[in-house]
């Protein structure tokens, strides 16, 4: 079952931010980017990369966008320097 002391370890209270990462686009890939619209896609002989954004709203978490790398850095990095 869960873990003996689960009722009573500490949890984090802080809000939880958006933050973004980088990430190589995998084949299979079907999002969308939050910027252009267009798809973020695999190509076969590139090492394309993407942004990940985990959007938090009000501090709970609302949602997952996608950037192509290129868009992300033009718009000023909406969410902010990528992990």
């Amino acid at each position: 079952m869960g873990h003996k002391n689960a009722d009573t370890s500490p949890v984090s209270t802080s809000a939880a931010v958006t933050r973004a990462v980088t990430r190589l686009i995998e084949p299979g890939n079907s999002a969308t980017c939050a910027i252009c619209d267009e798809p973020v896609k695999f190509v076969a002989k590139l090492q394309g990369r993407q942004v990940i954004a985990n959007v938090y709203a009000d501090g709970k978490w609302d949602r997952v966008e996608h950037f192509h790398a290129e868009c992300y850095e033009q718009s000023d990095s909406p969410y902010g320097k990528t992990a």
